[in-house]
């Protein structure tokens, strides 16, 4: 899983990195709206990948019972600004890091798309 999650990680930042160091200048603003989530869903799936299974690895070495527990316990290290980000591993009970990490990503999809579809135009 974890060459997955690698690959999908340098996949979406080899897409930002294409989309706005390369072709910034040739898309207008609808456009960059349109396309960021061909790169965003791939760096927060990879993330997350990486997050879910160091989460799991807890929850089998027996420091957490739960993958909520294990979030918690990353969040009193990391402290309460790692909450927004853990926060699909606090209500989500499953223990593959192939569906964490798909769920965590389409939870930030639909922020995103809200924020494209509600906030951005009255910018």
């Amino acid at each position: 899983m974890t060459a997955l999650y690698v690959t999908a990680l340098i996949a979406g930042v080899l897409g930002a990195a294409c989309v706005y160091l390369v072709m910034f200048n040739e898309l207008d603003e609808s456009e960059l709206v349109t396309i960021t989530p061909l790169w965003s869903f791939p760096i927060v799936f990879g993330l997350y990948g990486f997050v879910s299974q160091r989460l799991l690895r807890r929850i089998s070495a027996g420091h957490a019972g739960t993958l909520s527990q294990a979030a918690r316990m990353s969040i009193d290290v990391a402290g309460f600004w790692a909450l927004p980000a853990l926060f699909p591993f606090l209500v989500l009970r499953w223990r593959s890091s192939l569906l964490v990490s798909l769920a965590a990503a389409v939870f930030w999809a639909v922020l995103l798309w809200f924020f494209f579809a509600a906030v951005f135009p009255t910018l």
